[in-house]
C-alpha cells in the first residue's frame, strides 16, 4: 500500500503546485456559464428581437398628410394620388425579355435596364419611375405579365388650391435634406420623409404628418429580399383647421396683384380674439410646381414671391405711426384736442426745413385734423415736446420692436430706434432732427405689415392685444382633438379713456373727411390711418391701417403697396374691397359711393 500513498502524496503535491491554474478555470467556467445564463435566458428576447429585424426589411408607403381647412371647411390644402412604378427582385424568376425591357423603357421614357440590373445584384426593391399618367398606368400594367417584379403603387402627392393666393400661410413641402436629418432624427424623421417649407406646413409639421405604412419583408444571410410577409397600411395625418376666410384671402390678394406695382401684403384680423381672417404677400408663387422648372423661374424671380413681406418685410411705417405719437401726446402733454395752430408747409429747425405732406400747408389744425390730413408739421412738434425717451416709450407699449407671437415662422421683430442705438451704431448724438423724424414714422424705425395689424386691432379694443394665430384646431384620423388654440393676450396698453376717444375721433375724421376717404362704406363706419413711408431706394411705399365697424369693431386691417406712393391713393382701396367683401357690399354700391366722394 506504499504506493497509494506515493500516490496521493504526488497528487496533493499537483493539487498544490497547480492551484492557481484550476481556481482560475473554476472562476472561467462560472464567468462563461453566467455569460450564457445572462445572454440565453435574461437577454434571449432583446436578441431574438434584433435577429428578427435583421431578418425583416420593412418597405416605406409614404403616409399622406393631413388636409388644412378654411374657416368655412372648405379645403385649403389637400392629396391626390400619384403612381410610382417599382421593382422588386425577390419576384422575379427568369431575366425578362430584352424586348419587354424595351417597351417599358418607350412607356416611362428611360432607360430602365441599369436599375434592374442594380436591383438584382443588391436584392433590394427599386423604384423604376413616379408620377406616372393614368395611360402609362395602364400600359405598364399591361406588360406586368411579361415582367414579373413589376408593380404600381400610390403615392400621396400635395394638392393646394388657389397656391399663389394662400402661398405664404400653406407653404409647401419638400424631402428632407442630409444636413438636416441629424437635428430632426431625434424626433423620429429618416431620410426620404417629406416635412413642411415655411407657413402651416412647417408650424404644424408634427400634426401634418402621417404614419408611414408598407410591406414587412424578408432578407437572407446576405441581405437579399425574399418574401413579403405583413402589409401595414399608412395613416393619415392630422387635420388642421385653419382660421382664415377664403372669401377675404381671395379678394385681398387679387385687390394687392393689381394695384400699381403689384407687390406688398394685407393683413385681416379678427378684433375679438386675434384670428388671422386673411394674410397674404403679393406676389406669390405656385406650392404645386415645387420641385419643376417653373418652381425654380421664383428664386431668380425680382419681385420675390417666394418672399412673405406680410411678417417678413421690414418698412417704415410712415404716417401711420402717428397713432403712437398721439397716444403718447394724449398721456403726458397738456393734451388739448382743439387746440389748433397753423400749418405753412415746413417746419424749420436750426439750418433745416421739414416738409409736411402738404406743400402749400394745411392751415390752422387740431389734433384731430392734423391726424386727419396727415399733417406732418403738427406732429413734428409735438414729437419735439414729448422727446425721443417718450416716444420709443409709447412704441414699445405698443409692442413695436417685438415679435408678436403669431404661429407662423421666420417673423421678423422690426427695430425701435433711439439715442445709445445712435451713439453704439453711428458713433453720433441723437439730434432733435432725428426726434421730429422719428415723430412722423421715418428714420430707422421698421415694422411689419402684421405688427401694424396687430397695432390697429388692439386701438380697435382700447389697449387689448391679442396675439395673432392662424390656426384653431387639428384633429387626427380617430376624429380626437391634437391641439386646441387657446386665445392669448399681451398685457394691455393703459391709456386714459379720454386718450381712446380723441385717438377714436381722429381716425373716424381721417375716413369722414380725410386721407382715407376712399375707404368710406355706405352705411358702415370705417375708422383709419394712411401713411406715406418714405423709401431712399425708390418710390415711397403706400400704407393704411383700418378697423370696422368703428363702434364695435369685428376685424382690423393693415395694408402696405410697396413702391406704391400716396396711401390714401392706393393703399386704402385695396382695404375698401376686403371690407366689402366682409360686408358683402355689392360693387354697383361700392362705386356709386366712390363716385360721390370725387374718386
Amino acid at each position: 500500500m506504499v504506493w497509494q500513498r506515493e500516490d496521493k502524496i504526488s497528487y496533493e503535491k499537483f493539487l498544490e503546485k497547480h492551484k492557481l491554474v484550476l481556481v482560475f478555470f473554476a472562476f472561467l467556467f462560472i464567468v462563461l456559464s453566467l455569460k450564457l445564463f445572462y445572454m440565453q435566458i435574461i437577454k434571449g428576447g432583446n436578441y431574438r428581437n434584433i435577429s428578427e429585424q435583421q431578418r425583416m426589411h420593412n418597405t416605406r408607403e409614404r403616409a399622406p398628410r393631413g388636409v388644412i381647412y378654411f374657416d368655412d371647411d372648405s379645403v385649403m390644402v389637400g392629396n391626390e394620388f400619384t403612381y410610382v412604378v417599382l421593382f422588386n427582385p425577390f419576384e422575379q424568376n427568369k431575366i425578362p425579355p430584352a424586348e419587354t425591357v424595351e417597351e417599358i423603357n418607350g412607356i416611362l421614357g428611360k432607360d430602365i435596364k441599369p436599375a434592374l440590373d442594380a436591383s438584382r445584384k443588391s436584392g433590394r426593391a427599386v423604384k423604376l419611375a413616379e408620377n406616372l399618367t393614368l395611360n402609362d398606368m395602364f400600359k405598364i400594367l399591361e406588360k406586368r405579365l411579361m415582367l414579373t417584379g413589376i408593380s404600381v403603387v400610390k403615392e400621396p402627392k400635395r394638392l393646394y388650391f388657389d397656391s399663389e393666393v394662400n402661398s405664404h400661410v400653406t407653404g409647401y413641402t419638400g424631402e428632407i435634406r442630409a444636413d438636416e436629418i441629424e437635428e430632426l432624427s431625434t424626433e423620429g424623421y429618416k431620410m426620404g420623409d417629406y416635412i413642411g417649407r415655411g407657413g402651416i406646413e412647417q408650424s404644424y409639421d408634427r400634426y401634418l404628418q402621417g404614419t408611414n405604412g408598407g410591406w414587412q419583408i424578408e432578407v437572407d444571410a446576405k441581405g437579399h429580399q425574399t418574401r413579403a410577409t405583413r402589409y401595414i397600411p399608412a395613416e393619415i395625418g392630422a387635420s388642421v383647421y385653419s382660421t382664415l376666410n377664403p372669401k377675404l384671402q381671395k379678394a385681398a390678394y387679387e385687390a394687392l396683384s393689381k394695384s400699381s406695382t403689384g407687390r406688398g401684403a394685407a393683413v385681416v384680423l379678427d378684433t375679438k380674439n386675434g384670428a388671422l381672417k386673411a394674410l397674404v404677400s403679393s406676389p406669390g408663387f405656385d406650392a404645386n410646381k415645387v420641385n419643376t422648372k417653373d418652381f425654380a423661374k421664383y428664386l431668380k424671380d425680382k419681385k420675390l414671391p417666394l418672399f412673405n413681406r406680410a411678417l417678413q418685410a421690414l418698412y417704415p411705417p410712415g404716417s401711420i405711426f402717428k397713432i403712437v405719437t398721439f397716444a403718447a401726446a394724449a398721456e403726458i402733454l397738456d393734451f388739448n384736442p382743439k387746440e389748433t395752430q397753423r400749418c405753412e408747409g415746413g417746419f424749420a429747425l436750426g439750418d433745416r426745413v421739414y416738409a409736411c405732406s402738404l406743400k402749400a400747408g394745411h392751415g390752422y389744425v387740431n389734433a384731430i385734423t392734423a391726424m386727419a390730413y396727415s399733417c406732418n408739421v403738427f406732429f413734428y412738434q409735438l414729437g419735439l415736446q414729448l422727446g425721443v425717451k417718450n416716444i420709443e416709450k409709447y412704441a414699445k407699449e405698443f409692442y413695436l420692436g417685438q415679435k408678436t407671437g403669431i404661429d407662423l415662422p421666420n417673423e421678423k421683430r422690426g427695430f425701435v430706434p433711439n439715442p445709445e442705438w445712435k451713439k453704439m451704431k453711428m458713433k453720433m448724438s441723437w439730434l432733435q432732427g432725428d426726434t421730429v423724424i422719428l415723430a412722423i414714422g421715418q428714420g430707422a424705425l421698421w415694422v411689419t405689415p402684421l405688427q401694424m395689424a396687430d397695432m390697429i386691432c388692439a386701438v380697435a379694443n382700447k389697449g387689448v392685444y391679442y396675439r395673432p394665430y392662424l390656426v384653431d384646431k387639428a384633429v387626427n384620423s380617430k376624429g380626437e382633438t391634437v391641439y386646441q388654440h387657446l386665445t392669448q393676450t399681451h398685457d394691455m396698453i393703459d391709456l386714459k379713456d379720454t386718450t381712446w376717444q380723441y385717438l377714436h375721433a381722429a381716425l373716424l375724421e381721417t375716413v369722414e373727411i380725410g386721407t382715407g376717404r376712399r375707404s368710406k362704406l355706405a352705411g358702415i363706419k370705417v375708422a383709419g390711418k394712411t401713411g406715406t413711408a418714405e423709401n431712399p431706394q425708390g418710390e415711397d411705399h403706400a400704407w393704411f391701417v383700418s378697423y370696422a365697424p368703428a363702434d364695435k369693431p369685428e376685424i382690423a386691417i393693415a395694408v402696405i403697396v410697396e413702391n406704391g406712393g400716396g396711401g390714401g391713393l392706393n393703399a386704402v382701396p385695396i382695404a375698401r374691397k376686403i371690407y366689402e367683401a366682409y360686408f358683402d357690399i355689392e360693387e354697383s354700391t361700392s362705386t356709386a359711393q366712390k363716385t360721390q366722394l370725387g374718386g
